[in-house]
């Protein structure tokens, strides 16, 4: 996971440019839902402002970080993620087959019937995902290590219930950057023990974040940049070397899918080379032949 920074009234005013009108709708929906104390399915229309989204997070899942399609085919790959489940939430991890027999580091939270209906319209409760982790894996799961509180209509107020998952858009939430790094091609928390630890813990489990798939893509990553990293070194003539540097810097750009493990391969490059160096070719032997 990556941060996607951008000033709230930036977000607000991007929405608005996208589809006039859209806000004041949402503010409309969002008072119904209040006097029925209830999400009322029918008549969704958060798909309107996808592309905000999208273009805000370079057409990247916002969990596992996957490069999906462009804005063109947003209505097959993209799905409008509901940070907070706008309808019933269930207890997590439940009876999730995966995590059989695993328990949580620390508490996370009951269900409920109603969820956060306040919220199925606040522009600061959406992201961009992928179907993995949308659908298959988030769900109507939101854990939380403190009280839930349905009635606070404000998104950063929502701290206060001391989410587990991170929220990565407009600085609402902390970077994931200071939760999660990775050795290779596995996620881990940056923190051995802890609150921070916690959140990191159970956001890995949550999105199940080293299953095969997403590390054969993020040894693609590394087996490129390791190569690029070692041909800028070798390099002589200087036509080559900024080819080379220019490759580096398209992996590390946000732009790039798996950036964040990118980041730390590149940073655990310039700290301990001959480690990076081993990890570089075991990446190489991952990849599909």
């Amino acid at each position: 996971m990556i941060a996607y920074p951008i000033d709230p009234a930036e977000l607000i005013a991007r929405i608005e440019q996208e589809k006039p009108g859209w806000l004041a709708r949402a503010r409309d929906r969002k008072d119904a839902y209040a006097q029925a104390r209830a999400y009322v399915e029918g008549g969704e229309f958060w798909g309107e402002i996808k592309g905000v989204y999208i273009a805000l997070q370079h057409e990247k899942c916002a969990y596992c970080e996957m490069k999906l399609a462009g804005k063109a085919y947003a209505a097959k790959v993209h799905e409008v993620e509901h940070f907070r489940p706008k309808s019933r939430l269930r207890a997590w991890p439940g009876d999730i087959k995966r995590l059989k027999g695993y328990t949580p580091p620390c508490a996370t939270g009951g269900a409920s019937a109603t969820g956060y209906y306040l919220h199925a319209y606040n522009p600061f409760n959406y992201a961009i995902a992928c179907t993995r982790c949308n659908s298959s894996l988030k769900s109507d799961y939101f854990p939380v290590r403190g009280t839930r509180n349905f009635r606070e209509e404000d998104a950063g107020l929502l701290r206060s219930e001391d989410p587990l998952l991170v929220y990565p858009i407009a600085g609402l939430d902390v970077d994931p950057a200071e939760l999660i790094t990775f050795i290779g091609v596995l996620a881990v928390p940056v923190h051995a023990a802890g609150p921070l630890y916690e959140r990191a813990e159970v956001t890995i489990r949550f999105f199940d974040l080293n299953h095969e798939d997403l590390t054969t893509r993020r040894a693609e990553v590394i087996a490129a940049l390791y190569l690029a990293l070692r041909g800028k070194e070798l390099a002589a003539d200087a036509a080559d070397i900024r080819d080379f540097s220019d490759g580096i810097a398209r992996y590390l750009s946000p732009a790039t899918g798996f950036s964040a493990c990118a980041a730390a391969y590149y940073a655990l490059y310039q700290k301990d080379r001959s480690l990076a160096v081993q990890i570089g070719r075991e990446a190489q032997k991952l990849l599909p032949r």
